[in-house]
């Protein structure tokens, strides 16, 4: 339930950390600025799926 009261840029944070280390690295720092840019313009919701762990 904490995700619920996550800010909109808590929850790009939080979804951003959780990619990079799925993937341990970012290829550079142009798409690191990409990816961000992405998850900035999902709304909430969106975001709060991403961070859902798998079933």
């Amino acid at each position: 339930m904490k995700n619920i009261l996550m800010t909109h840029k808590e929850l790009v944070d939080k979804v951003s950390a959780n990619l990079f280390k799925q993937s341990g690295k970012i290829e550079s720092q142009r798409s690191w600025l990409a990816m961000r840019n992405y998850l900035e313009q999902l709304d909430s919701e969106q975001l709060r799926l991403m961070i859902k762990e798998p079933t």
